[in-house]
């Protein structure tokens, strides 16, 4: 457990592990006269099965230096359970590993699926997010993450970058789109747009606020989960006045903070 910072370890269990989640395509239903994907073609679980992502994960050390760092993570259908609402789940558990998945897989936590009809929810540490919504249509909307508290990364982070994330429209971008992600070709693929705003993006001078915010998955017809990316930062400038007019000094003391996690599937049975 040593071997990862406790800071990587929150990362990657309250962002990364909540945000694996393992959807997935099939055969088509008539829904409300759309030709749309059932949720339970998009999410056919078995104990047992697991998949294996790449995941690059960027951090600012210090709040100057950005550095990507760089793992692998299983996720493992771990049982069918309960939720604290009494609904039919599934409960995945968490592996984390070196980027060449060549040490020790080491526990990383574990989150919960609920697959209803009409949508698949996912809950993490007290923090549930609508994934898929019906009808799976190219343009279809909904809020996926209104269930989320103000500021769900306050306590990682002293921005207020994610004030506004309940607030986010889930967007089905394309579906069933033949797609090349990371040199695997896929015949149907389904793009989540969640998000992308930015505020001075991209940054000319550091000595001014800036924010970032972008968030999309894809999911691979009877596949799943084969590529996410989330982004959520802040660069705060932290300007100081000192002097009187006409003698005035400003200075900045600028930082930035937030993070960046990006993931592709790379194994998988």
């Amino acid at each position: 457990m040593n071997r990862f910072s406790f800071q990587n370890m929150m990362l990657l269990k309250l962002i990364a592990i909540s945000s694996f989640i393992l959807l997935f395509s099939g055969c088509s239903k008539q829904t409300e006269n759309f030709e749309t994907l059932s949720v339970s073609e998009l999410y056919p679980q078995m104990v047992g099965k697991y998949f294996i992502y790449r995941l690059d994960s960027t951090v600012f050390e210090n709040g100057k230096n950005e550095v990507i760092k760089s793992y692998q993570v299983k996720h493992v259908v771990e049982e069918k359970t309960k939720d604290n609402l009494n609904r039919d789940a599934w409960r995945i558990n968490t592996y984390i590993n070196d980027v060449n998945g060549s040490g020790p897989w080491i526990s990383n936590g574990n989150y919960i699926v609920v697959p209803m009809d009409k949508r698949v929810e996912v809950i993490e540490n007290n923090l549930r997010v609508i994934k898929i919504q019906l009808p799976v249509v190219q343009g279809f909307t909904w809020k996926g993450n209104s269930f989320l508290p103000d500021r769900p990364y306050s306590d990682l982070y002293a921005t207020s970058v994610d004030d506004n994330m309940n607030q986010w429209d889930f967007t089905y971008e394309t579906v069933d789109g033949s797609e090349t992600i990371e040199g695997t070709s896929y015949p149907n693929v389904t793009t989540v747009l969640q998000a992308d705003e930015s505020v001075n993006v991209p940054m000319l001078t550091n000595t001014v606020y800036a924010a970032r915010e972008y968030s999309i998955e894809k999911y691979a017809k009877n596949l799943g989960l084969v590529y996410r990316e989330h982004v959520l930062w802040e660069n705060q400038p932290r300007q100081k006045t000192t002097g009187t007019p006409p003698n005035e000094v400003i200075t900045y003391d600028p930082v930035r903070l937030g993070f960046g996690v990006k993931m592709w599937l790379i194994d998988h049975n």
